[in-house]
Protein backbone atom coordinates (compact mmCIF):
# COMPACT_ATOMS: atom_id res chain seq x y z
CA UNK A 1 0.00 0.00 0.00
CA UNK A 2 1.23 3.69 -0.95
CA UNK A 3 0.52 5.69 1.57
CA UNK A 4 0.95 9.40 1.56
CA UNK A 5 0.97 11.27 5.15
CA UNK A 6 0.60 15.24 5.77
CA UNK A 7 2.22 17.11 8.76
CA UNK A 8 2.33 21.00 8.63
CA UNK A 9 5.86 21.00 10.05
CA UNK A 10 7.51 17.27 10.45
CA UNK A 11 8.88 17.21 13.26
CA UNK A 12 7.49 18.69 16.59
CA UNK A 13 8.98 17.15 19.56
CA UNK A 14 4.93 17.17 21.13
CA UNK A 15 4.18 15.58 17.75
CA UNK A 16 6.46 11.87 18.74
CA UNK A 17 2.82 10.01 18.39
CA UNK A 18 2.42 10.54 15.02
CA UNK A 19 6.16 10.06 14.22
CA UNK A 20 5.61 5.85 15.42
CA UNK A 21 2.78 5.76 13.35
CA UNK A 22 4.66 6.65 10.45
CA UNK A 23 7.66 4.66 11.41
CA UNK A 24 4.99 1.50 11.99
CA UNK A 25 3.22 2.37 8.73
CA UNK A 26 6.91 1.98 6.79
CA UNK A 27 7.49 -1.20 8.79
CA UNK A 28 5.09 -2.79 5.90
CA UNK A 29 4.00 -0.15 3.23
CA UNK A 30 5.36 2.71 0.99
CA UNK A 31 5.26 5.91 3.18
CA UNK A 32 6.14 9.57 1.91
CA UNK A 33 5.66 12.29 4.15
CA UNK A 34 4.50 15.78 2.74
CA UNK A 35 5.63 18.56 5.04
CA UNK A 36 5.20 22.34 4.97
CA UNK A 37 8.63 22.24 6.67
CA UNK A 38 11.22 20.21 7.81
CA UNK A 39 12.75 20.55 11.93
CA UNK A 40 14.64 18.10 14.15
CA UNK A 41 16.24 15.71 11.82
CA UNK A 42 18.37 14.28 13.81
CA UNK A 43 16.10 13.34 16.35
CA UNK A 44 13.10 12.41 13.66
CA UNK A 45 14.86 11.14 10.66
CA UNK A 46 12.47 9.91 8.07
CA UNK A 47 14.16 8.88 4.66
CA UNK A 48 10.99 10.03 2.35
CA UNK A 49 10.13 13.17 2.86
CA UNK A 50 8.62 15.82 0.50
CA UNK A 51 9.15 19.68 1.60
CA UNK A 52 6.89 21.70 -0.42
CA UNK A 53 5.81 25.30 1.62
CA UNK A 54 3.13 26.67 1.08
CA UNK A 55 4.06 30.40 0.18
CA UNK A 56 2.37 33.35 0.30
CA UNK A 57 3.24 36.94 0.67
CA UNK A 58 2.66 38.92 3.70
CA UNK A 59 0.16 41.26 2.66
CA UNK A 60 -2.32 38.36 1.32
CA UNK A 61 -1.22 36.41 4.37
CA UNK A 62 -2.20 39.47 6.98
CA UNK A 63 -5.41 39.79 5.01
CA UNK A 64 -6.46 36.30 5.10
CA UNK A 65 -5.93 36.59 8.98
CA UNK A 66 -8.08 39.40 9.19
CA UNK A 67 -10.82 37.28 7.46
CA UNK A 68 -10.43 34.38 9.70
CA UNK A 69 -10.85 36.48 13.27
CA UNK A 70 -13.71 37.63 11.62
CA UNK A 71 -15.02 34.31 10.77
CA UNK A 72 -15.35 34.88 6.92
CA UNK A 73 -14.98 31.93 4.63
CA UNK A 74 -11.03 32.05 2.57
CA UNK A 75 -10.19 30.07 -0.06
CA UNK A 76 -6.45 28.90 0.49
CA UNK A 77 -5.80 28.01 -2.95
CA UNK A 78 -2.37 28.86 -4.33
CA UNK A 79 -1.87 28.35 -8.04
CA UNK A 80 2.39 27.27 -7.31
CA UNK A 81 1.19 25.12 -4.31
CA UNK A 82 -1.74 23.14 -6.24
CA UNK A 83 0.34 22.53 -9.23
CA UNK A 84 3.30 21.14 -7.13
CA UNK A 85 1.02 18.88 -4.84
CA UNK A 86 -1.03 17.28 -7.46
CA UNK A 87 2.28 16.25 -9.50
CA UNK A 88 3.50 14.72 -6.22
CA UNK A 89 0.19 12.81 -6.23
CA UNK A 90 0.16 11.81 -9.86
CA UNK A 91 3.48 10.73 -9.75
CA UNK A 92 3.33 8.83 -6.24
CA UNK A 93 -0.29 7.35 -6.74
CA UNK A 94 -1.01 6.86 -3.08
CA UNK A 95 -3.57 4.10 -2.16
CA UNK A 96 -4.39 6.70 0.94
CA UNK A 97 -3.55 9.88 1.75
CA UNK A 98 -3.86 10.72 5.49
CA UNK A 99 -3.82 14.31 6.87
CA UNK A 100 -3.11 14.96 10.58
CA UNK A 101 -4.48 18.13 11.83
CA UNK A 102 -7.78 18.93 10.53
CA UNK A 103 -7.12 22.80 9.77
CA UNK A 104 -3.95 22.14 8.17
CA UNK A 105 -4.79 19.51 6.10
CA UNK A 106 -7.98 21.76 4.65
CA UNK A 107 -5.27 23.47 2.83
CA UNK A 108 -3.79 20.36 1.52
CA UNK A 109 -7.56 19.20 0.29
CA UNK A 110 -8.51 22.34 -1.16
CA UNK A 111 -4.97 22.41 -3.61
CA UNK A 112 -5.47 19.17 -4.39
CA UNK A 113 -7.67 18.19 -7.66
CA UNK A 114 -10.41 15.53 -7.90
CA UNK A 115 -8.93 12.28 -6.36
CA UNK A 116 -10.51 8.83 -5.57
CA UNK A 117 -8.67 7.94 -2.95
CA UNK A 118 -9.44 7.52 0.41
CA UNK A 119 -8.54 10.77 2.39
CA UNK A 120 -8.46 10.14 6.36
CA UNK A 121 -8.08 13.84 8.31
CA UNK A 122 -7.26 13.33 12.31
CA UNK A 123 -8.31 15.43 14.73
CA UNK A 124 -5.97 15.53 17.98
CA UNK A 125 -6.87 19.03 19.95
CA UNK A 126 -7.26 22.95 19.12
CA UNK A 127 -8.61 22.02 15.72
CA UNK A 128 -11.65 20.38 17.59
CA UNK A 129 -11.66 22.69 20.63
CA UNK A 130 -11.12 26.65 20.03
CA UNK A 131 -11.62 26.46 16.10
CA UNK A 132 -15.15 25.34 16.82
CA UNK A 133 -16.82 28.28 17.40
CA UNK A 134 -15.62 29.63 13.98
CA UNK A 135 -18.79 28.78 11.84
CA UNK A 136 -16.57 29.25 8.48
CA UNK A 137 -14.11 26.62 9.47
CA UNK A 138 -17.35 24.25 10.77
CA UNK A 139 -18.76 24.81 7.18
CA UNK A 140 -15.71 24.09 5.59
CA UNK A 141 -15.26 20.72 7.64
CA UNK A 142 -18.52 19.35 6.57
CA UNK A 143 -17.97 20.73 2.70
CA UNK A 144 -14.99 18.16 2.88
CA UNK A 145 -16.49 15.31 5.00
CA UNK A 146 -19.72 15.45 2.36
CA UNK A 147 -17.15 14.00 0.09
CA UNK A 148 -17.50 9.99 0.16
CA UNK A 149 -13.85 9.50 0.08
CA UNK A 150 -13.30 11.49 3.17
CA UNK A 151 -13.27 10.07 6.66
CA UNK A 152 -12.45 12.25 10.33
CA UNK A 153 -10.80 10.64 12.74
CA UNK A 154 -11.06 11.45 16.52
CA UNK A 155 -8.75 10.27 19.39
CA UNK A 156 -11.82 9.89 22.01
CA UNK A 157 -15.64 10.05 22.13
CA UNK A 158 -14.73 12.82 24.24
CA UNK A 159 -14.17 15.15 21.01
CA UNK A 160 -16.52 13.19 18.96
CA UNK A 161 -19.22 14.79 20.97
CA UNK A 162 -17.97 18.28 20.85
CA UNK A 163 -17.46 17.86 16.80
CA UNK A 164 -20.92 16.69 16.61
CA UNK A 165 -22.43 19.73 19.07
CA UNK A 166 -20.54 22.01 16.98
CA UNK A 167 -22.54 20.78 13.83
CA UNK A 168 -19.72 18.61 12.20
CA UNK A 169 -21.13 15.94 9.99
CA UNK A 170 -19.35 12.67 11.37
CA UNK A 171 -21.19 10.24 9.51
CA UNK A 172 -18.00 8.36 8.97
CA UNK A 173 -16.40 9.38 11.50
CA UNK A 174 -13.94 6.99 13.25
CA UNK A 175 -12.53 6.93 16.90
CA UNK A 176 -8.92 5.37 17.16
CA UNK A 177 -7.15 5.98 20.36
CA UNK A 178 -3.74 7.09 20.72
CA UNK A 179 -1.34 4.16 21.07
CA UNK A 180 2.31 4.10 22.87
CA UNK A 181 5.27 1.76 22.45
CA UNK A 182 4.97 -0.46 25.45
CA UNK A 183 8.09 -2.32 25.00
CA UNK A 184 10.02 1.39 24.88
CA UNK A 185 7.98 2.52 28.14
CA UNK A 186 8.21 -0.76 30.22
CA UNK A 187 8.64 -0.56 34.09
CA UNK A 188 12.69 -2.05 34.61
CA UNK A 189 12.94 -4.79 36.82
CA UNK A 190 13.76 -4.48 40.36
CA UNK A 191 12.83 -1.27 42.61
CA UNK A 192 14.17 1.88 41.86
CA UNK A 193 16.40 2.94 45.34
CA UNK A 194 15.98 6.59 45.86
CA UNK A 195 14.91 9.02 48.60
CA UNK A 196 12.44 11.25 47.29
CA UNK A 197 9.14 10.89 47.13
CA UNK A 198 8.81 12.45 42.85
CA UNK A 199 5.50 13.56 41.75
CA UNK A 200 6.41 14.25 37.41
CA UNK A 201 5.00 15.86 34.89
CA UNK A 202 6.40 14.95 31.44
CA UNK A 203 4.90 17.57 28.93
CA UNK A 204 5.39 20.66 26.79
CA UNK A 205 5.04 23.63 29.33
CA UNK A 206 1.63 25.44 27.63
CA UNK A 207 -1.74 26.79 29.32
CA UNK A 208 -3.49 23.94 28.89
CA UNK A 209 -1.12 21.47 30.71
CA UNK A 210 -1.84 23.05 34.06
CA UNK A 211 1.51 23.25 35.81
CA UNK A 212 0.43 26.59 37.09
CA UNK A 213 -2.73 24.53 39.27
CA UNK A 214 -0.30 22.13 39.82
CA UNK A 215 2.39 23.53 41.64
CA UNK A 216 -0.44 25.68 43.54
CA UNK A 217 -1.47 22.49 44.81
CA UNK A 218 1.77 21.17 45.48
CA UNK A 219 2.72 24.13 47.60
CA UNK A 220 -0.31 23.74 50.01
CA UNK A 221 0.69 20.19 49.98
CA UNK A 222 3.59 21.06 51.37
CA UNK A 223 2.16 23.04 54.27
CA UNK A 224 0.49 20.02 55.67
CA UNK A 225 3.33 18.33 55.68
CA UNK A 226 6.13 18.11 58.48
CA UNK A 227 8.14 15.94 56.23
CA UNK A 228 8.23 18.35 53.56
CA UNK A 229 12.14 17.40 52.16
CA UNK A 230 10.82 13.56 51.39
CA UNK A 231 9.27 15.50 48.19
CA UNK A 232 10.06 16.63 44.95
CA UNK A 233 7.69 17.75 41.61
CA UNK A 234 9.63 17.40 38.88
CA UNK A 235 8.28 19.20 35.39
CA UNK A 236 10.17 18.12 32.32
CA UNK A 237 9.37 20.10 29.26
CA UNK A 238 9.76 23.87 28.06
CA UNK A 239 8.08 26.21 26.04
CA UNK A 240 7.60 30.02 26.29
CA UNK A 241 5.93 29.55 29.98
CA UNK A 242 9.08 27.61 31.42
CA UNK A 243 10.54 31.03 32.79
CA UNK A 244 6.75 31.77 34.41
CA UNK A 245 6.35 28.47 36.22
CA UNK A 246 10.23 29.09 37.52
CA UNK A 247 9.00 32.65 38.67
CA UNK A 248 5.89 31.25 40.24
CA UNK A 249 7.60 28.37 42.35
CA UNK A 250 10.29 31.55 43.30
CA UNK A 251 7.13 33.54 44.25
CA UNK A 252 5.79 30.90 46.48
CA UNK A 253 8.68 29.95 48.09
CA UNK A 254 8.90 26.52 47.03
CA UNK A 255 11.22 26.57 43.98
CA UNK A 256 13.89 24.46 46.47
CA UNK A 257 11.04 21.43 45.76
CA UNK A 258 10.45 21.84 42.26
CA UNK A 259 12.72 20.43 39.79
CA UNK A 260 12.34 22.21 36.24
CA UNK A 261 14.57 19.42 33.72
CA UNK A 262 13.51 21.58 30.46
CA UNK A 263 13.01 19.53 27.05
CA UNK A 264 14.05 16.15 27.37
CA UNK A 265 15.16 13.23 25.18
CA UNK A 266 13.06 10.34 25.16
CA UNK A 267 15.57 8.49 26.77
CA UNK A 268 15.31 10.65 29.90
CA UNK A 269 11.92 11.16 29.80
CA UNK A 270 12.30 7.29 30.17
CA UNK A 271 14.29 7.65 32.94
CA UNK A 272 12.37 10.36 34.94
CA UNK A 273 9.66 8.33 34.39
CA UNK A 274 11.37 5.00 36.14
CA UNK A 275 12.27 6.97 38.94
CA UNK A 276 8.95 8.75 39.75
CA UNK A 277 6.62 7.67 42.13
CA UNK A 278 3.38 9.79 40.82
CA UNK A 279 2.25 10.88 37.35
CA UNK A 280 0.40 14.40 37.63
CA UNK A 281 -1.16 16.32 34.62
CA UNK A 282 -3.48 18.76 35.81
CA UNK A 283 -5.14 19.58 31.73
CA UNK A 284 -7.45 22.29 31.67
CA UNK A 285 -9.67 24.40 28.88
CA UNK A 286 -7.15 27.12 27.74
CA UNK A 287 -8.34 30.36 27.85
CA UNK A 288 -8.57 30.41 23.91
CA UNK A 289 -11.24 27.24 24.25
CA UNK A 290 -8.22 24.84 23.44
CA UNK A 291 -8.27 21.49 24.79
CA UNK A 292 -6.18 18.13 24.97
CA UNK A 293 -7.04 15.16 22.96
CA UNK A 294 -5.92 12.18 25.34
CA UNK A 295 -2.24 13.23 26.54
CA UNK A 296 0.17 10.55 25.46
CA UNK A 297 2.34 11.51 28.05
CA UNK A 298 -0.12 9.68 30.66
CA UNK A 299 -0.82 7.07 28.70
CA UNK A 300 3.26 6.21 28.62
CA UNK A 301 2.99 6.76 32.35
CA UNK A 302 0.66 4.52 32.63
CA UNK A 303 2.28 2.00 30.39
CA UNK A 304 5.01 2.46 33.14
CA UNK A 305 2.55 1.92 35.87
CA UNK A 306 2.54 4.27 37.79
CA UNK A 307 -0.69 6.01 39.33
CA UNK A 308 -2.19 9.24 37.73
CA UNK A 309 -3.35 12.49 39.31
CA UNK A 310 -5.20 14.52 36.68
CA UNK A 311 -8.28 15.95 35.86
CA UNK A 312 -11.84 15.45 34.16
CA UNK A 313 -10.83 17.17 30.80
CA UNK A 314 -11.75 16.05 27.52
CA UNK A 315 -10.98 12.18 26.83
CA UNK A 316 -8.63 12.14 29.89
CA UNK A 317 -11.70 10.33 31.57
CA UNK A 318 -11.49 7.49 28.80
CA UNK A 319 -8.19 6.35 30.09
CA UNK A 320 -8.21 7.30 33.77
CA UNK A 321 -10.71 6.11 36.18
CA UNK A 322 -10.98 7.52 39.26
CA UNK A 323 -10.06 5.52 42.49
CA UNK A 324 -8.69 2.66 39.76
CA UNK A 325 -5.80 4.22 37.58
CA UNK A 326 -5.34 7.24 39.71
CA UNK A 327 -7.15 10.50 40.93
CA UNK A 328 -9.32 12.74 38.95
CA UNK A 329 -10.21 15.91 40.09
CA UNK A 330 -12.05 19.30 38.43
CA UNK A 331 -10.25 21.50 36.71
CA UNK A 332 -8.64 24.06 38.36
CA UNK A 333 -9.35 22.66 41.55
CA UNK A 334 -6.21 22.82 43.83
CA UNK A 335 -7.52 22.38 47.14
CA UNK A 336 -8.45 18.72 46.14
CA UNK A 337 -5.94 18.33 44.25
CA UNK A 338 -3.33 18.82 46.97
CA UNK A 339 -5.41 16.62 48.87
CA UNK A 340 -5.32 13.94 46.63
CA UNK A 341 -1.12 14.55 46.13
CA UNK A 342 -1.35 13.39 49.97
CA UNK A 343 -3.81 10.36 49.49
CA UNK A 344 -2.53 8.85 46.86
CA UNK A 345 1.43 7.99 48.41
CA UNK A 346 0.58 5.10 49.89
CA UNK A 347 -0.91 3.69 46.12
CA UNK A 348 2.35 2.27 45.20
CA UNK A 349 3.12 0.72 41.56
CA UNK A 350 -0.09 -0.24 39.34
CA UNK A 351 0.17 -2.86 37.17
CA UNK A 352 -3.16 -2.50 36.17
CA UNK A 353 -2.31 0.79 34.97
CA UNK A 354 -0.60 -0.91 32.23
CA UNK A 355 -2.76 -3.76 31.64
CA UNK A 356 -5.45 -1.27 30.57
CA UNK A 357 -2.67 0.34 28.17
CA UNK A 358 -2.11 -2.95 26.56
CA UNK A 359 -5.64 -3.48 25.77
CA UNK A 360 -6.79 -0.57 24.63
CA UNK A 361 -4.10 2.48 24.25
CA UNK A 362 -0.86 0.01 23.36
CA UNK A 363 0.55 1.23 19.83
CA UNK A 364 -0.23 -2.31 18.22
CA UNK A 365 -3.46 -1.81 18.94
CA UNK A 366 -3.73 1.52 17.55
CA UNK A 367 -2.01 0.71 13.67
CA UNK A 368 -4.21 -2.76 14.02
CA UNK A 369 -7.55 0.03 14.17
CA UNK A 370 -6.00 2.47 11.67
CA UNK A 371 -5.06 -0.33 9.11
CA UNK A 372 -8.57 -1.35 9.75
CA UNK A 373 -10.21 1.74 8.57
CA UNK A 374 -7.78 2.01 5.11
CA UNK A 375 -8.55 -1.51 4.41
CA UNK A 376 -12.44 -1.07 5.02
CA UNK A 377 -12.37 2.21 2.77
CA UNK A 378 -10.28 0.81 0.12
CA UNK A 379 -12.71 -2.15 0.25
CA UNK A 380 -15.29 0.63 0.01
CA UNK A 381 -13.99 2.67 -2.77
CA UNK A 382 -13.07 -0.06 -4.91
CA UNK A 383 -16.76 -1.48 -4.71
CA UNK A 384 -17.99 2.14 -5.87
CA UNK A 385 -16.27 2.60 -9.02
CA UNK A 386 -17.71 -1.38 -9.53
CA UNK A 387 -20.95 0.47 -10.18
Amino acid sequence: MRILIFVETFMFPTLTFIYNEIKELSKSHEVKVLTTQRQNIENFPFPDVEVMPFQINRFKRRFRWELELRDISINRKNKSYEEKLNHLVDTFKPDVIHGHFAYESLIVLENLRTVSAPVFISFHGYDASQLLSRKSYVAKLNETFGKLNVYPIYVSWYMQNDLSRAGVNLSRGKLNYYGVDTNRFKRPEGKVQQDKFIFLQVSSIREKKGHIFTLRAFKKFLEQREDKEKFRLVFAGGSGLLEDMKNAAAEMGISHYVEFAGEVSHAQAYDYLSKANVFVHHSIVGKNGDKEGIPNAIIEAMAMELPILSTYHSGIPELVEDGVNGYLVKEQDVDTYAQRMNDILSWGIRPANREKVLKTFSLQVHMETLLGFYGKALKENKEAKSF
